[in-house]
């Protein structure tokens, strides 16, 4: 039993150590790291900054269609699914047209729209009992650290304030650079980086294997996959010149600190327990 808990630290512990050789290396060469690979038309880098921050706003539209299909109010789960869908696609459009990849597109936008509510109404029919209980439990996880990881990202854009490397390149002048650091900068949103928050919506799949067992086998390469997909997005955003480096380790730190917190209190092992006693009865 200690030899496995010890084996528990060792991913924990390797990720912080990285992420302090990486904030070391940031406080001396973030502006110097972006002006080296900035690239605003990287098609990878594009294409996370469109969807890439889809992971932590799904369970929206998971919770939605569960409740359109009986497990909770199907009004409020009709408006979750399509909201939810827009609230997506709207912005995803938008980056695309933004970087040159799309021109128009109001009919290809209306479509993805709907398609994306049709199939969240069909998966919702999918699950038996179980599966749905099991499935509520999650989405509803997902959207508190959707709620958790917003709120804390964004108050620490408005401490630190610090200025993105893209505006400031667009501006002529660099002046307004503050190291990561330094809370209360010259003005803008650069830190952390609210897409690799976003990215860290993968890690509801970890949390997830608490409510599936019999998946927990695989949670040491999930979280390897997750942590790739994360630091994926960090250097996109870094590429595509809106972030330092040193936004996105934080905003990584903050995910997996959150993540962390949130499987270890009395609320979450309250919820499995009485997930247990509802799936024992039936």
């Amino acid at each position: 039993m200690n030899q496995r808990s010890s084996r528990g630290w060792v991913g924990p512990a390797f990720l912080l150590l990285a992420a302090a050789v990486l904030l070391a290396a940031a406080a001396r060469f973030d502006l110097a790291i972006d002006q080296a690979v900035y690239s605003p038309s990287f098609p990878l880098a594009v294409l996370m900054e469109a969807v890439g921050w889809w992971p932590l706003y799904l369970p929206i539209l998971g919770l939605g269609a569960l409740w359109l299909n009986g497990w909770g109010n199907r009004v409020l789960g009709m408006i979750l699914l399509a909201g939810g869908s827009a609230a997506l696609w709207v912005p995803a459009f938008s980056t695309f047209q933004k970087r040159g990849w799309l021109e128009g597109g109001s009919f290809v936008l209306g479509g993805c729209i709907v398609a994306t509510v049709l199939v969240g109404a069909l998966w919702g029919r999918i699950p038996g009992t179980q599966g749905a209980l099991r499935l509520r439990l999650v989405c509803g996880a997902g959207v508190w650290m959707m709620i958790a990881v917003n709120a804390a990202a964004n108050l620490l854009k408005v401490i630190w304030n610090r200025a993105r490397f893209d505006e400031m390149l667009a501006a002529g002048s660099f002046d307004g650079f503050t190291p990561w650091y330094l809370p209360f900068g010259s003005g803008g949103s650069s830190f952390p980086s609210g897409h690799t928050a976003a990215a860290c919506g993968v890690l509801l799949v970890l949390l997830a294997m608490d409510v599936f067992p019999s998946l927990a086998r695989h949670r040491t390469a999930v979280g390897v996959l997750c942590t790739l997909y994360i630091a994926l997005m960090a250097v996109c955003r870094v590429v595509i010149g809106r972030h330092f480096l040193s936004d996105t380790v934080a905003a990584a730190l903050l995910g997996w600190a959150l993540y962390a917190i949130a499987r270890r209190t009395g609320i979450w092992k309250s919820a499995l327990v009485g997930l247990r006693n509802r799936l024992g009865a039936i």
